[in-house]
């Protein structure tokens, strides 16, 4: 009921104008947002592709977007490792292990529809398959086919990270620190020959191309007054507590594991003592974990803080925690691994358990709402918060009609569900003059009845998406898509 009621009400529309070349003028995303290889060509293919949306094709979908991520993270890892020495490799599991195993993050990876995973595994992908390919046509004569795949298929994968979500842009951050370090070899090669000239400055204008694009696609946005979080409003204060200060300490209470409280600022002290030493990998680790930071910053930025906007920062960290790890003798190796193991692990079910009971009763609510609309009764959601009583009229269909006799005649019978089976607000309840019935309890989600309900005017939950301080909303089938414009 978060964010998988857009992608299967507005995917297939957003494929559709993506096609036709009109995606960012197209009412079918939020303003000032522009993730064409989320909102499009994932969701489609996640809810669409194969038929009608279905919960076990979308698990199997989500199921190969954990896999490749984790891998994505192992690979960068494993990168970062292997170019210190091979006696650190045993240890690349540890690092989407320990992202795997963070509750917060556990929680986020066992949903269907954060973009982070997706924008981060196409970048590292795409990033290492274009390197190589580029290796490839530089280290032999003439064009090599292999090579020329590789970077074709690394830049269709590289398009859908960058074009995932906007903190993509927080790319540009790494140029300067990439330049740095690969500076003294990019200017042999360039003076190899001119095909090693065209080589490298062609690369270089692919992957900057769709950055420079992105990044004026959102300063249009924002100097118009729709920026990418446009219902968003933070003190600066806030901002920059959000962005600046709980990435570095690891936000144990977000992240709901004290485990980041120590990688964070182990992985800075990692990166500052190989810079310190001179070690050639030095500014590569600085500017992989200013990488991670920039994006997490543009999304934290916001002043709120879901656990999600941290995965890039998180996994910068993972990876330049590792390599630092990696230096240390055997059995230290070993104990910090199982306290990060111990550490990590310790809240994860239980974060896991509650979200699974949050679901449950999301269900519940679809359920017993489809069948008092069948049943053609008023039906009034109260106690729900903004996005969930957005989404209940959109996934009817996945719900199984709960019973309920009909409502004939001019009876004044209704209903209303309370979310969480919280007391009705005040003023709702005082307008039944026969007085609230509970009908039924499932799941933490409460059904009464109203034989006489009389008096009040209250907007349909689309309307009252702007205002989410308003507590009881009547429920109405939505009769067209409406314009994400007009929704929050």
């Amino acid at each position: 009921m978060v964010d998988d009621w857009y992608a299967i009400t507005y995917s297939r529309g957003a494929l559709h104008a993506l096609l036709r070349g009109d995606y960012s003028s197209a009412p079918i995303d939020f303003p000032g947002r522009y993730r064409p290889a989320y909102s499009a060509v994932w969701n489609y293919a996640q809810w669409h592709l194969l038929g009608n949306p279905s919960l076990t094709t979308a698990a199997a979908w989500g199921f190969v977007r954990v896999l490749l991520f984790l891998l994505a993270v192992w690979l960068l890892a494993a990168w970062l490792i292997e170019r210190q020495s091979a006696d650190g490799r045993s240890l690349v599991w540890l690092a989407p292990l320990a992202l795997a195993i963070t509750p917060a993050i556990a929680v986020d990876l066992a949903r269907h529809s954060p973009a982070e995973p997706m924008m981060v595994g196409g970048l590292i992908f795409g990033l290492a398959l274009i390197g190589a390919g580029v290796r490839t046509l530089l280290a032999g004569p003439g064009v090599s086919k292999r090579g020329v795949a590789m970077i074709a298929v690394g830049y269709v994968v590289y398009l859908f990270g960058v074009y995932s979500k906007e903190t993509s842009l927080g790319l540009v951050v790494f140029a300067p620190f990439f330049l740095k370090w690969l500076g003294p070899a990019i200017r042999a090669h360039i003076r190899r020959s001119r095909a090693s000239r065209y080589v490298v400055g062609t690369s270089a204008v692919l992957l900057l191309a769709p950055l420079l694009q992105l990044g004026l696609h959102l300063v249009l946005s924002a100097s118009s007054g729709r920026g990418h979080y446009p219902a968003a409003h933070s003190s600066v204060a806030r901002s920059l507590v959000a962005a600046g200060i709980w990435p570095l300490v690891g936000a144990p209470g977000r992240l709901g594991t004290a485990l980041w409280l120590f990688g964070a600022p182990a992985a800075i002290g990692v990166a500052a003592v190989a810079l310190r030493r001179g070690y050639r990998d030095g500014w590569l680790l600085v500017g992989i974990l200013a990488t991670g930071f920039a994006m997490s910053a543009l999304a934290l930025a916001r002043g709120d803080t879901p656990s999600r906007y941290y995965i890039p920062w998180l996994v910068a960290v993972a990876a330049v925690a590792i390599q630092g790890l990696a230096r240390l003798p055997g059995r230290f190796q070993i104990i910090v691994a199982v306290l990060v193991v111990g550490i990590g692990v310790s809240g994860t079910r239980s974060a896991l358990a509650d979200w699974t009971r949050t679901e449950q009763s999301g269900s519940a609510a679809v359920e017993m709402a489809k069948g008092v609309l069948h049943a053609g009764c008023p039906l009034y959601l109260a106690n729900f918060d903004v996005e969930r009583r957005v989404a209940i009229p959109r996934l009817l269909s996945f719900g199984q009609a709960w019973q309920v006799r009909k409502c004939t005649g001019p009876s004044l019978q209704s209903y209303v569900l309370s979310w969480q089976n919280r007391p009705l607000p005040t003023d709702f309840a005082a307008r039944c003059r026969s007085g609230w019935h509970q009908v039924a309890v499932h799941d933490r989600v409460a059904a009464l009845t109203c034989l006489s309900l009389v008096g009040g005017s209250f907007p349909d939950q689309d309307a009252a998406s702007r205002t989410p301080a308003v507590p009881v909303v009547r429920l109405r089938l939505p009769t067209r898509l409406v314009d994400p414009d007009r929704l929050f």
